[in-house]
């Protein structure tokens, strides 16, 4: 079922439309068609499947759906992808206009003479007889050659087309008069036949002199764009021709597009139309902040952005909650009903909508593998164990993990990865005072990972506030590298002392309550509750309750009740005052449960991290209504620390998948 969702979502919909506007017939209103549209995404976001499903829905079209890392990886030049697009195109036969690359394919077979060392005459021999062409008729030869290939010496279309009505023998008279009065064109060579063009153009593809090869590439790159061109001709009306390119951010790639680029400039509104994906920012574009060049927010058209380089850039935004539900609904309908979520009824889809899109985030590779791991559950399993089973680690998600992590990540780097998601930020965690002890410096490419929203799949809303820095890594990956530590407490523990160290009671506090140190950290919130702006509390308690959670010690502690109670049991001793008690339980009923809506006021503090499976329900959701209300009607007079309380009582008011 994971298989058939890419392409469907609302996000894939919108990047089909922005191509058929693109690929509809030149004679109809349709928009204008860019050098390349780049799509951009980190790993697992959807470019490969959503390219697939393109080429799925453009089968009609004359099209060619190629990955670039393949042929990167089979050492491959730009001239062999070349090759493989006319190949594609010519073959597939599509609608009119009947693609014929005769030019191209002429270029191919030249580049199959070893012409480099020999004299013209041999030269020209041997290109005649690899292209199967009597050597008894070389002038002849040279003018057969032409009315393919015309534009390798400068003839416009319509002189080639002539010279295909005359007689042999008017056509060498006519082949004299036309290279007369047109003379020849400063390229490759000075020659004077199509075939001195092809036998030069093969030596100087095979010399080792700097910029020969160059130069050919760039006659072969112009050869094709000419045909393509000529074959659209008069014919306004047929669909563009569609050119779908996947990963091509290596160097054959931008080679291959910085060529593409070159041939089609003397070709405005040529009926080429390409797509690319590719995994990082192209060279025309700054390494962005959150305010990142291409954003795409839900709800708006697929609309690229402009590169210096000509091309547009769009980047792949996650999917929406909707989306998910979309996706939810497909697998509630698929597993028998009475698994189905207890007591939720029809709102059942909802439900494992909201909670698929708070694990993930609407990552499409993390969306997609917990889905599918949810279809594979027994019939008997309740949802809220099966959701635990995905993610929790072991080889399924150490699949997943290695689907996000960029490829080539040494061993050494992703150990440290690993320690660093003990804190939300894996930058800042890897100041001094967080490396372990007797670490001569950070890691090879450390850097580069935390600094690139890219590698980390840092959630880009264009609210830093909500987002954190690029090094804040995504949330479903956090999960993961958390799940991936040996001893989580020993990281929390020396995390714990630094922050301590350097005075920072808040990183102290978190550090302690995913040790599962309670008292700790309700002591600190207690300790600057009414002092200071209301806010600033609201949100210190929204930092602390998305700390890590301990692995439960027992199978009952997933019953959110139990493990709330385990968890507040000290405070059966009396000496612990009101306000504290009613903090503690606060604390602990929030750290548990799913977080709620936000409020810009006070939730937004650079960490997107949550986990909603600890009481997959919101069974605890009133107590922690009761326990805000409280502390605004017992324990403060100032007016508006009682209604910011009131107001954060409200976002615990409803279920949150309502």
């Amino acid at each position: 079922m994971a298989q058939q969702w890419p392409g469907r979502s609302t996000r894939d919909r919108a990047v089909h439309t922005y191509l058929k506007a693109r690929v509809l017939p030149q004679g109809q209103a349709a928009a204008p068609a860019a050098p390349c549209t780049l799509l951009l995404g980190p790993r697992g976001s959807g470019k490969t499947t959503l390219l697939e499903a393109l080429a799925g829905s453009s089968a009609l079209l004359p099209m060619a759906h190629l990955d670039l890392a393949r042929f990167a990886q089979s050492d491959k030049q730009p001239v062999d992808v070349l090759h493989e697009v006319a190949f594609t195109l010519q073959a597939r036969r599509a609608d009119p206009p009947q693609l014929t690359f005769h030019g191209c394919e002429l270029t191919r077979k030249a580049l199959t003479v070893p012409v480099d060392h020999m004299g013209r005459e041999d030269a020209r021999r041997a290109m005649a007889e690899a292209l199967a062409i009597p050597l008894g008729k070389r002038l002849a030869t040279a003018i057969e050659v032409g009315q393919i290939a015309g534009p390798l010496v400068g003839l416009p279309p319509l002189a080639t087309a002539v010279l295909q009505l005359i007689p042999l023998a008017e056509r060498t008279r006519a082949w004299g008069r036309m290279q007369t009065a047109l003379g020849t064109r400063t390229s490759l060579t000075s020659t004077v036949s199509a075939l001195d063009k092809l036998v030069a153009v093969s030596s100087d593809y095979h010399v080792t002199e700097r910029g020969a090869q160059g130069r050919a590439e760039r006659e072969i790159f112009d050869t094709f764009l000419t045909d393509l061109v000529r074959a659209y001709e008069g014919k306004e009306w047929a669909a563009r021709c569609l050119l779908l390119l996947d990963n091509v951010d290596n160097p054959l790639g931008r080679r291959f597009l910085a060529l593409l680029d070159a041939a089609r400039t003397p070709h405005p509104g040529d009926p080429l139309v390409v797509i690319a994906a590719t995994g990082s920012y192209p060279g025309a574009a700054p390494q962005p902040g959150p305010a990142a060049l291409g954003l795409w927010p839900p709800g708006e058209p697929f609309a690229p952005e402009p590169l210096e380089s000509g091309h547009v850039l769009g980047r792949l935004r996650n999917l929406t909650r909707a989306e998910v539900q979309e996706q939810a609904a497909e697998v509630v309908g698929a597993v028998p009903a009475p698994t189905g979520p207890p007591a939720l009824g029809a709102v059942g889809v909802s439900w494992l909508g909201w909670i698929v899109h708070e694990l993930t985030h609407g990552h499409p590779a993390a969306t997609s593998h917990v889905l599918a791991e949810l279809l594979d559950g027994s019939p008997t399993t309740p949802w809220d164990e099966r959701l635990r089973r995905v993610l929790e680690p072991g080889p399924h998600s150490g699949q997943l993990l290695d689907r996000l992590l960029p490829l080539g990540l040494s061993h050494e780097l992703r150990r440290i990865l690993k320690q660093a998601s003990a804190c939300p930020d894996l930058a800042e965690s890897l100041v001094s005072d967080g490396m372990p002890e007797g670490a001569a410096g950070p890691p090879a490419g450390l850097f580069e990972f935390c600094s690139d929203p890219l590698r980390t799949l840092h959630i880009d809303t264009g609210e830093e506030r909500r987002d954190g820095g690029p090094g804040v890594p995504h949330p479903v990956l956090r999960r993961l590298l958390l799940g991936g530590l040996a001893d989580p407490a020993a990281e929390h523990t020396r995390r714990r002392a630094a922050a301590c160290a350097r005075g920072d009671r808040l990183a102290e506090a978190y550090h302690a309550l995913a040790l599962g140190e309670l008292p700790f950290a309700a002591a600190h919130l207690d300790d600057t509750f009414g002092s200071g702006d209301v806010r600033d509390w609201c949100a210190a308690l929204c930092r602390l309750r998305r700390a890590p959670l301990p692995a439960p010690r027992e199978a009952d502690e997933h019953r959110p009740w139990l493990r709330y109670e385990s968890l507040v049991r000290h405070l059966d001793d009396d000496s612990v005052g009101p306000r504290l008690r009613t903090i503690t339980r606060l604390l602990a009923a929030s750290w548990i449960s799913p977080e709620p809506p936000e409020d810009p006021a006070t939730d937004l503090v650079r960490d997107p991290y949550g986990d909603p499976l600890a009481d997959p329900y919101a069974e605890l959701y009133p107590e922690i209504n009761a326990r805000f209300n409280t502390l605004a009607a017992a324990h403060t007079g100032d007016v508006v620390w009682v209604a910011t309380l009131l107001q954060k009582a409200l976002q615990y008011s409803k279920e949150p998948w309502t």
